[in-house]
């Protein structure tokens, strides 16, 4: 049984332990915040198995989860950190060596599909950035298989004619018969290994097509709730950005609404950076977007992420890009697997002025780019449904999630107190219209042109 002080005592044993805290003298109010937050939850006479806590992006969730972690490991309970991707991991390594232990053994630092091969192992196990579970799982190979084709494939014709009747945008979940006549349709193509491991199993898993004009992906989940259940005997902690659904934890992590605590607002204003500039300047077109996007990127060279919004985009924005920055450039697109995505993030990481296009839901929500200088993005983020919302045939809150996406989007920049950056819109947002400033191109470009003057100094003087 963990035996916890009063809260008085307890924020006193958590500040000495805390270098930030030593070095600044206090914490953030939202960490004060998710600190009192967490000591209730602890200490509450009748325990949820699952709490979540929600506070903004960038409000310093990182080293609250390495104290409290690390003082529940202190305190002889087994604990361990889950982060969404090996990026993340790593930051929390970083993140640990904040905290002055009690004892020489840290929490391990676990990625999400390793921790669910082993969550028996822990008493608690604090997630963070929980509002990408959802994702992590959907690109868990374990759990979720997919399948992803363009127009340009042989096949294409034979799957949209035989298969789906309609044409335009269609999401639906197929019918085990329906499944088993699309897979055949691309059995002997470059997927045959694949589509013949889903059709002997075929039986355990649910099938959703996601298709249009240009392209198919077929998802296959693990029919077996327990495939991809995060609980153990003991309790989780979910730390998140925005709010969680209920609807999504049941589907996608086995959580039932009646084990679930939920600490923080309800919905997350956005909080500014004081080292981001934030600005928007409308172009009519994707062509006047693409144009001014290279002219910014070619004479200013520091690195760079562009936020797009599908695959297709994506695609359109690298060509244009690479025709005149060539290998500065690299895009990680729809359909890779996450052994290639961080491959490329790796590579993207490693140059001093390196593009990063991107329209992989994991770089809106879920990763940070200690050295960015500068983010576009150059719409508004409208997400496709997920798995969730087409297995039960609802209409996605388009405007409401478009709205978290983009203050998660311009939460990537500004992540490191002392490195400066330009946030970039390339349209007026409807929402959060009041922190970002309107200017012109020319303007946006001085602007851009000191700061990547002022990046080439601090490479310089570094190196």
């Amino acid at each position: 049984m963990l035996s916890v002080p009063a809260f008085s005592k307890w924020i006193q044993i958590l500040r000495s332990s805390s270098k930030n805290y030593a070095e600044y003298g206090s914490f953030l109010p939202v960490q004060d915040q998710l600190l009192r937050f967490f000591h209730t939850a602890i200490t509450a006479k009748a325990s949820a198995r699952v709490v979540v806590f929600t506070a903004p992006p960038a409000s310093g969730k990182t080293h609250v989860i390495a104290l409290c972690g690390s003082y529940l490991q202190d305190s002889g309970a087994p604990t361990c950190i889950v982060a969404p991707n090996n990026e993340l991991k790593l930051e929390f390594g970083q993140e640990l060596q904040r905290v002055n232990r009690a004892s020489s053994q840290q929490p391990p630092v676990l990625t999400l599909r390793t921790y669910m091969k082993k969550r028996d192992q822990f008493q608690f196990a604090l997630v963070d950035e929980a509002h990408n579970l959802r994702s992590a799982i959907e690109l868990d190979s374990n759990v979720v298989k997919s399948i992803y084709f363009e127009k340009e494939d042989p096949y294409f014709a034979r799957v949209l004619a035989s298969s789906m009747k309609d044409r335009g945008y269609v999401t639906k979940e197929l019918n085990i018969e329906s499944a088993h006549d699309m897979l055949e349709e691309i059995r002997d193509t470059r997927y045959h290994n694949q589509v013949s491991l889903i059709l002997k199993t075929l039986s355990q898993w649910r099938c959703f097509c996601i298709l249009s004009d240009t392209t198919c992906e077929l998802k296959f989940l693990a029919a077996d709730p327990r495939e991809r259940a995060i609980l153990s005997g003991g309790r989780v902690f979910l730390f998140s950005a925005t709010p969680l659904d209920p609807a999504e934890l049941e589907f996608y992590c086995n959580i039932s609404r009646e084990s679930i605590q939920t600490y923080g607002t309800a919905e997350n204003d956005f909080v500014p950076k004081h080292n981001v500039t934030y600005l928007h300047t409308s172009c009519k077109t994707q062509s006047e977007k693409q144009r001014f996007g290279v002219a910014v990127l070619e004479n200013f060279k520091l690195p760079a992420l562009v936020l797009i919004n599908n695959d297709a985009c994506c695609r359109m924005w690298s060509r244009a890009l690479s025709g005149r920055l060539g290998r500065r450039v690299l895009i990680i697109g729809s359909g890779l697997s996450y052994t290639r995505r961080a491959q490329i993030y790796r590579r993207f990481a490693n140059q001093p002025d390196g593009v990063l296009v991107s329209s992989s839901t994991v770089y809106w929500e879920g990763i940070n780019i200690r050295k960015l200088g500068l983010l576009i993005i150059p719409d508004p983020p409208f997400p496709r449904p997920n798995l969730l919302e087409i297995a039960q045939g609802r209409h996605t809150q388009y405007v409401r999630i478009a709205r978290r996406r983009l203050v998660q989007g311009m939460g990537r920049i500004g992540r490191s107190s002392q490195q400066g950056g330009v946030c970039l819109l390339l349209f007026r947002p409807s929402a959060l219209g009041s922190f970002v400033r309107s200017t012109t191109k020319e303007k946006a470009k001085r602007l851009i042109a000191k700061l990547s003057q002022l990046y080439s100094r601090e490479t310089r003087s570094s190196s």
